[in-house]
């Protein structure tokens, strides 16, 4: 791909303003259906200014994907949130840090979260999600989101992580909270920024390095600071960073799958057929349902992007999930196909900063598609409750109903192992 990105010296700035859009992008009625203004974004130019927030924004696919490549001339170390107490409190994570410091913490994360390292859990994974399909079809109709969705990830990030039981049920409001508190100053972000607080205490007091499982991957961030490789004051972070980024993604990945098939039950029946699809089908999801909408950086020196000058100290938005649906990189956009495999989509960035946990997401998703589709016959959903939050995109609730796959059907039609697309 053509970098579409390139520096500019002193005031020879060359190239023309980025248009402007009056519209608040963490307002409840966009937050609810964003698409259409993501579309607006793409459709007025490669760089737009929006206006309520005084940020400039990237919606397109070449430019999203341009900036978060290039990171050191956006930079993460100044804060990727849009609040001043967000990116103070956040200062010392992984995901607001640049070189070398990122390096050192994300090699503490990736030791534990790359898919060699997830190996040994792939059994334990796989086994649970069949475990839960089953569970749902039991009762035949549930909530793919409280019943389903909500239940897989703790369990797992909980049971990696070696988290004692207490407290396990309030880690997805924090999660939430913590994605809520990157958006701009409000009644949403402030509610956030307490449930951060709420979760580094439980850090502080509960998940502590005396209480986590030995062998676990919240025991190697301590055992990292005991080695010298990251000073002690970061395993609270690192931890944070576990129970955040490993959770509540998943969790709205997990709820938006099952409705997209169950909105589309041709698709899931054609699926059934060509179970070595699923993990294809997962990043289908993922690229039109990005359970992370924007993050943002800041740029570092002057420079342009297709011609729109950015000034240094500019902080830029990159809308994840408008570059996912633009139409110059993924014909019909809008529509979910179980035949597309957009491998290279942002759901969870890209770069030097792409999401240290999605192996593991994709592994969970897999997991509880490939049971389904070897078990379940048919999937019905009803009309779906959509959550708010500054970041994630996800649903509140969803009523789903389960029939069981014909024996001879579900033999038939198992996932067939060691034959996977491209993850």
């Amino acid at each position: 791909m053509a970098d579409h990105t390139s520096p500019t010296r002193g005031s020879t700035t060359v190239g023309s303003a980025a248009p402007e859009i009056d519209v608040d992008l963490f307002s409840e009625d966009v937050l609810a259906d964003p698409y259409p203004v993501y579309a607006r974004i793409r459709e007025l130019g490669p760089v737009v200014r929006l206006a309520r927030h005084d940020v400039l924004a990237v919606g397109r696919y070449a430019e999203a994907r341009t900036v978060l490549m290039d990171h050191t001339r956006f930079v993460s170390g100044r804060g990727v949130g849009f609040n001043d107490e967000f990116n103070s409190v956040r200062k010392s994570s992984v995901i607001a840090s640049d070189p070398p410091r990122h390096d050192v913490l994300r090699g503490v994360l990736q030791g534990r979260l790359g898919p060699r390292s997830l190996r040994s859990a792939e059994e334990v994974i796989t086994a649970r999600a069949g475990e839960l399909v089953d569970e749902m079809l039991d009762r035949g109709t549930f909530d793919a989101m409280t019943d389903l969705a909500q239940v897989f990830p703790v369990e797992v990030v909980g049971e990696l992580i070696g988290l004692p039981v207490e407290g396990r049920s309030e880690l997805l409001r924090w999660a939430n909270g913590a994605f809520d508190a990157f958006g701009p100053p409000g009644e949403r972000t402030s509610a956030g920024l307490r449930d951060i607080a709420e979760q580094f205490s439980y850090i502080r007091t509960v998940a502590t390095r005396e209480r986590l499982a030995p062998g676990s991957m919240g025991a190697a961030v301590y055992e990292a600071a005991d080695a010298g490789i990251i000073p002690e004051e970061y395993c609270l972070h690192l931890l944070s960073a576990y129970l955040t980024a490993g959770m509540d993604t998943t969790v709205n990945a997990l709820g938006a799958m099952v409705w997209l098939l169950g909105t589309h039950p041709e698709q899931y029946q054609e699926l059934r057929t060509m179970p070595q699809q699923a993990p294809a089908v997962v990043n289908e999801v993922l690229r039109i349902e990005a359970p992370a909408q924007l993050f943002s950086r800041v740029a570092a020196e002057d420079v342009t992007v297709s011609g729109v000058p950015i000034a240094e100290g500019q902080r830029v938005a990159v809308v994840y999930a408008s570059a996912n649906r633009d139409e110059r990189q993924y014909p019909d956009p809008d529509r979910f196909d179980i035949h597309r495999n957009p491998a290279g989509h942002l759901a969870f960035g890209t770069g030097l900063h792409a999401c240290a946990g999605q192996a593991l997401a994709k592994l969970e998703l897999r997991a509880v598609l490939e049971a389904m589709l070897a078990k379940v016959g048919t999937v019905t959903t009803g009309e779906p409750v959509r959550k708010i939050n500054n970041v994630l995109r996800g649903l509140r609730s969803v009523p789903t109903t389960f029939t069981p796959a014909p024996a001879a059907t579900a033999a038939a039609g198992g996932p067939a192992r060691g034959r996977r697309a491209d993850a």
